[in-house]
């Protein structure tokens, strides 16, 4: 009777661990700088079960790109998906690398007053930014580049508000024009405004979303890591291929209606990175525009500031060429 009871209890010990702590959801904390489609897809996998798989439970948390870079220092939150302050901070020698992009185009369209009808039309004009270097600044600086106009001929005003009170300062006529990502151009081109250019514009692409991490914690967790690529990766893949069931998500995410959700859903799709992974040339650009900001000539190795080895491993493993 003795053995039959250590058995059992071995067996009941055995349940317990199998049912217990050895395989409950492993906690992480995501921070994401604003609520808008740049971070759509990390929405998307919590949504459909994607970390879950993973064994992970992603607590997503809003904080602004500037609080970010001390957060994920000090350990408060072990992944953001903030880009160009992080991108900055590695630029400068902070221990951060970028493992995956989620938008290898910004989403930002350049959307203007009714009265002004071209890009052209924006020589001598204001264009509202949140701030100078900003993701909003860089995307209509590239928009107008790339649509001919010298960025010297228009005039920045910085606002410092997020994308709903630089709308509400370009309905005031305080500025002629903005840049805003979906759904705020759909939005204004039903009242009358008028969308001079966007990513379809662009032959060089800018990030404004990425997955990024600490050196420190890429080398200690490295499993972890890879898990979170996998549900990202099935995640932006997802995106592409179910307009369908993305688009309730859109709706909840941005309290929208189904029409703007779908043809949001049109214009941000282009944007997204196919697989988590940015071309040499988009990153430099994006590397370059940054040390331009900073006044600074030194030459920066992309390897200093992303890490794509393990999106490598993940795009094998999903069957992603």
């Amino acid at each position: 009777m003795k053995s039959k009871g250590t058995l059992l209890t071995a067996w009941v010990l055995c349940c317990a661990i199998m049912g217990g702590p050895a395989f409950a959801a492993e906690k992480i904390t995501i921070s994401y700088s604003s609520r808008t489609y740049a971070f759509l897809p990390a929405q998307v996998a919590v949504v459909k079960g994607f970390f879950k798989d993973e064994a992970l439970e992603p607590v997503l948390i809003q904080m602004r790109s500037q609080v970010a870079v001390p957060a994920l220092m000090n350990d408060d939150i072990q992944y953001t998906l903030t880009f160009g302050n992080i991108l900055t901070a590695a630029i400068q020698g902070m221990p951060f690398k970028q493992l995956a992009v989620l938008t290898d185009k910004p989403l930002h369209h350049i959307v203007s007053r009714p009265e002004i009808k071209t890009i052209a039309d924006l020589r001598g004009k204001r264009i509202g930014t949140q701030r100078i270097g900003g993701s909003d600044y860089l995307a209509a600086e590239a928009i107008l580049e790339a649509k001919g106009l010298d960025i010297r001929d228009v005039q920045f005003i910085t606002l410092g508000a997020d994308e709903p009170v630089r709308v509400e300062i370009l309905k005031k006529g305080l500025v002629d024009a903005i840049c805003v990502s979906p759904p705020g151009p759909v939005r204004l081109q039903k009242e009358g405004f008028n969308i001079l250019g966007g990513p379809k514009d662009l032959k060089i692409g800018s990030p404004i979303a990425a997955i990024s991490i600490t050196d420190s914690r890429l080398k200690e967790n490295r499993d972890e890591a890879r898990k979170v690529l996998r549900a990202t990766v099935r995640a932006l893949r997802f995106i592409r291929e179910r307009k369908d069931e993305v688009v309730p998500i859109m709706m909840q995410w941005l309290q929208q209606t189904k029409e703007v959700a779908g043809e949001s859903y049109d214009l941000i799709v282009p944007s997204f990175s196919a697989d988590g992974a940015a071309s040499d040339a988009t990153y430099q650009f994006a590397v370059d525009t940054r040390m331009k900001a900073l006044k600074s000539d030194k030459r920066i190795p992309l390897s200093q500031v992303r890490d794509f080895s393990l999106l490598r491993e993940v795009q094998k493993e999903l069957g992603h060429q």
